[in-house]
């Protein structure tokens, strides 16, 4: 069975709903002044570039979104794996 591959508007979307409130240059979440670590996932080339420990963070370890504070969905998390294991394209 083949399965189509996931637009990169999709990965804009779960990084936005569920990852950018903390990982931004200017973070919104609540006690945030910085981004963690000082990943901030705004754009295309930074998720691209950060593909494989986002892919480590929130789908294999799913450490990420710390306590799943912003409620990424396991439907969201295997999107985020075959983004990734189909070469994380940013069409």
């Amino acid at each position: 069975v083949s399965v189509a591959p996931v637009k990169f508007a999709e990965i804009r979307r779960v990084m936005d709903l569920r990852c950018v409130s903390c990982h931004a240059a200017k973070p919104s979440f609540p006690g945030l002044a910085e981004a963690p670590r000082g990943l901030a996932l705004e754009s295309a080339e930074r998720v691209r570039a950060m593909a494989t420990m986002i892919h480590q963070q929130a789908v294999l370890t799913k450490i990420m979104p710390p306590g799943n504070v912003t409620g990424m969905t396991e439907e969201e998390r295997e999107l985020l794996d075959r983004w990734v294991r189909g070469g994380a394209a940013a069409d």
